[in-house]
């Protein structure tokens, strides 16, 4: 029994032992049990994590891609302002005209209608006939030359061809003349060569004391010098009668000339000058002398007739054929009013031309200054230094003098607004325009010099269109 309970306390103590190993390795395979569940949870974990983190990632996912939408409807929506925008604003410029401030300059004066004077002489026809032009319109011819001629044509016809004939006939003699002189110069030339040669042969045979050398050259010489006179006198006889042969037909030509003359009449230029065949018939009335002496209301009062004499006109005896210019004389007569008058007083000013191209300006001088009239104007009269071309057949023209030159910033004289007591432009601005006040400095009819503005700062040279279109003017 007892061993048997000695067997079973020890089979007990065994088990208690076997237990306390067993709870001791119980704790150890627990443990692993934990650890082996927690590496199987761990393993069946992920699809259980990635079921339950998919709602959060496509809230990412949509949040990206509602921003990227967000992103993109801005980004046009921008474009699309913008180009409205650039649209708006450029449908709204197009109805600006608009300029630069730039640096210039403008010059003042008086700007008044004058009337040309030029030291000019008429050449009329001495013989009714018709006209045969030699120099073209607006020629310049020395003195003496032929310009025009004027002639009967039945009497052209019958004595131009005995003239012309002449000529040639005294032009091919006179080339024969001097040809056949020449030759005969030479001629004797080479007998005096001869005659010198034979001497000096000569000279040296007495020298050598050589009897028939010596009588050989005397020979010689006498024959060289026999042959020297009678070149010089068929010189002498010839040149004698191709002297008179050239006088007879030199008197032929004169006398066909002077035939051809008395029906065909040459105008020929007595001084130096430009040659214009328009007259106006103010020719005698307005001269260098007289024009000093027209008053205001003669001014007003000259008509200009412009007649051409064209090339095969008839023309009477008496009547004018062409002026004959002095292109170093230019005057212009012109009415100014008491207070302009006076302002010239120191008898320089510039002279600038609309018709003339570059239109100068000229230096002018005063002339002289005609008695005021009742209103208290005054005729003017300035000589210009310069002749332009433009104005050799110009009666008329607008004359500006110039009284004073300025530099500045320009702008056109248009996009100035009369503001009060001031002035003002208007600066195109973001869908609108700015109200600037400027100080006008200077200026002529187009252009006006100023302050206040900047360089390259556009203005509206349409100002109106503000009102008009009731633009926003900002402030």
């Amino acid at each position: 029994m007892r061993g048997a309970g000695t067997n079973d306390g020890k089979h007990g103590m065994t088990t208690r032992r076997g237990r306390r190993k067993s709870g001791k390795s119980g704790l150890r395979r627990s443990h692993l049990r934990v650890v082996s569940g927690a590496v199987r949870e761990a393993e069946t974990r992920p699809s259980a994590l990635s079921a339950r983190e998919d709602p959060g990632r496509r809230r990412r996912v949509r949040s990206l891609m509602l921003g990227g939408v967000v992103f993109t409807l801005a980004v046009i929506s921008l474009a699309v302002w913008s180009l409205h925008r650039a649209t708006t604003i450029s449908a709204f410029e197009r109805r600006f005209e608009c300029a630069q401030a730039v640096w210039g300059s403008v010059e003042e004066g008086l700007e008044v209608d004058g009337i040309v004077v030029r030291d000019e002489r008429v050449f009329v026809s001495p013989i009714a006939g018709k006209v045969r032009l030699v120099v073209g319109e607006g020629e310049r011819v020395r003195a003496g030359a032929v310009v025009a001629e004027v002639a009967r044509d039945e009497a052209r016809q019958r004595l131009e061809p005995p003239l012309v004939s002449a000529r040639e006939e005294l032009a091919k003699f006179d080339a024969y003349a001097r040809t056949r002189l020449d030759e005969l110069k030479r001629q004797v030339a080479s007998c005096k060569l001869e005659v010198e040669n034979e001497k000096q042969a000569l000279d040296r045979a007495r020298a050598s004391r050589n009897a028939s050398a010596e009588e050989k050259h005397k020979a010689g010489l006498a024959r060289a010098k026999a042959g020297l006179a009678a070149a010089t006198r068929r010189l002498d006889e010839e040149e004698k009668a191709l002297e008179a042969r050239g006088r007879a037909l030199a008197a032929k030509v004169q006398d066909c000339e002077t035939a051809y003359r008395q029906a065909v009449y040459e105008l020929r230029a007595e001084i130096p000058g430009v040659v214009s065949f328009e007259l106006d018939g103010l020719e005698h009335a307005l001269t260098p002398v007289s024009a000093q002496d027209v008053g205001p209301d003669q001014v007003r009062s000259l008509v200009a007739s412009p007649v051409r004499v064209r090339d095969g006109v008839e023309v009477a005896e008496g009547e004018p054929v062409f002026r004959l210019i002095d292109n170093y004389r230019l005057l212009v007569l012109v009415v100014l009013s008491g207070e302009d008058a006076a302002a010239l007083a120191s008898s320089r000013a510039l002279v600038k031309f609309a018709s003339v191209a570059g239109g100068g300006p000229f230096p002018a001088r005063v002339v002289s200054q005609g008695n005021p009239a009742p209103s208290g104007e005054r005729a003017v009269l300035l000589e210009v230094s310069g002749f332009p071309q433009e104005l050799c057949n110009v009666r008329r023209a607008r004359v500006k003098l110039v009284t004073r030159t300025a530099s500045g910033l320009t702008i056109p004289r248009r996009a100035v607004v009369q503001s009060g007591g001031g002035h003002i432009v208007y600066v195109p601005v973001n869908l609108g325009v700015v109200r600037k006040p400027v100080e006008i400095v200077a200026g002529d009819e187009d252009t006006v010099i100023v302050r206040g503005l900047k360089e390259g700062q556009r203005v509206l040279t349409n100002p109106s269109i503000v009102y008009e279109a009731r633009i926003t003017v900002w402030r």
